[in-house]
């Protein structure tokens, strides 16, 4: 028995992330900050985020969907939607009014995503949860771990990683990758039906204010866990290190590309 199914959709969306941003930061272990700082990207792939085990109800790391493409069901609220199909032995064949189909990213465990967070402005010109000039960032970014590293210059940043990507002979791109940088966009998977990609999550991730990075390496240039190891060199000139507490829970007063921190304690 032949079974075979075709979507007719726009496959490559005419969209690209939110690229601009006025800060970038990223909370984890000192650890993992220093080694960050010291140059070294470690980057998992979306297999393992969407594998992880031990997360399933905190929407900290672990996302279903990360390696999830498309997503499209024939009934959304109570109401029909659409029609899916499959072809069986040359027979279309409905797959009924409350189906769902997922289509995964091609080679999902060799594709790599580094995920840092950012402030910038949304389409109405204020960051997401301003209100008259303040921002409370989430209480959450302590769960991420104890400090946050601080990106001081956007632009040096991008130069260097760019120079690294460019360097490294195991990595590619692709269209799925939606131009392989930016925001992420939270949006109701409970409403959703179409394109997931690497760029969409559930709004329940939106605390996370997620800024990506995105590449596609083959499998003799990752280490023994599977992971991609990139070297952009160091970054301790364009970098500090300060305690979560700064972070976390604290409310700012927002001056547009100025963001300063009381009391920093560079380490």
């Amino acid at each position: 028995m032949a079974i075979t199914g075709s979507i007719q959709t726009d496959a490559f969306l005419d969209r690209s992330p939110n690229r601009q941003c006025w800060l970038l930061f990223r909370a984890g272990p000192l650890s993992r900050l220093k080694q960050f700082q010291n140059g070294k990207m470690y980057m998992n792939s979306v297999s393992y985020f969407s594998e992880l085990k031990g997360e399933e109800a905190t929407a900290l790391r672990k996302d279903d969907l990360e390696k999830n493409y498309l997503t499209l069901h024939s009934r959304m609220g109570g109401a029909s939607v659409g029609e899916l199909f499959v072809e069986i032995d040359g027979e279309e064949v409905s797959l009924g009014p409350d189906a769902i189909m997922r289509v995964d990213l091609p080679n999902p465990s060799n594709i790599f995503i580094f995920c840092m967070a950012a402030l910038a402005d949304g389409l109405d010109g204020l960051i997401p949860g301003e209100h008259e000039g303040k921002l409370t960032l989430s209480s959450r970014f302590a769960e991420l771990g104890d400090h946050v590293l601080l990106v001081n210059n956007i632009g040096e940043f991008s130069r260097r990683m760019s120079a690294a990507i460019l360097a490294h002979p195991h990595l590619y791109s692709s269209p799925f990758f939606e131009g392989g940088y930016g925001q992420v966009d939270y949006v109701d998977m409970g409403n959703h039906s179409g394109v997931v990609g690497l760029f969409r999550k559930d709004i329940q991730y939106a605390w996370q204010r997620e800024y990506r990075f995105c590449l596609g390496c083959a499998s003799e240039a990752l280490n023994a866990n599977g992971a991609l190891e990139l070297d952009i060199g160091d970054l301790s000139d364009i970098t500090s290190i300060v305690p979560v507490e700064k972070f976390a829970s604290q409310t700012f007063t927002l001056k547009r590309h100025q963001f300063e921190i009381k009391d920093v304690v560079v380490s």
